[in-house]
């Protein structure tokens, strides 16, 4: 089956993918910085414009970094928006790797139950990679590599999220 690349790439992919095995979702909702309201909204499909909701700011890379910045905490935000019984996937690329580790880290720890809300998680985790190298450029975190991405993965399976990586 052919993907087209409206709305993005993620957001074709997921809805067609998804939709393969009767899942339909309720709503999308998108944070991205740098892409302005209307750039973002030219390309989604009619069809899921009224479930799509985007904001354009950066987020936090933690529950007191959002308080401190005004800015939000994407696992507080799932906590405060769905039910534990809800099906949440959540997507994480947005190229910043002090931001996606300090997300990850938090939802892995036990400190808190966020981890809870969400049922699926896809990560393309920028490590150093040979193949990813070049189109990654500067958002590469050299301290890592592939085999810490593993661990991230299976850490997160063994709180009985699905999670998988995502290029």
């Amino acid at each position: 089956m052919a993907i087209d690349t409206l709305g993005g790439s993620s957001l074709a992919f997921f809805t067609s993918q998804w939709a393969l095995h009767g899942i339909y979702f309720d709503k999308i909702v998108a944070w991205e910085g740098s892409t302005s309201v209307e750039e973002f909204r030219k390309d989604v499909p009619e069809e899921w414009k009224e479930r799509t909701v985007y904001y354009n700011e950066w987020i936090a890379t933690s529950p007191a970094n959002s308080v401190e910045e005004g800015r939000p905490f994407l696992p507080t935000i799932i906590r405060e928006t769905t039910l534990k019984s809800d099906y949440v996937l959540f997507k994480l690329d947005i190229d910043s790797k002090a931001v996606e580790t300090a997300i990850i880290e938090h939802l892995l720890d036990p400190g808190n139950d966020d981890l809870e809300y969400i049922d699926e998680l896809v990560w393309e985790h920028h490590v150093d990679n040979y193949l990813m190298n070049p189109n990654w450029a500067d958002t590469i975190d050299e301290s890592k590599s592939i085999a810490d991405s593993y661990q991230y993965f299976i850490r997160l399976r063994q709180r009985g999220v699905r999670a998988h990586s995502w290029v």
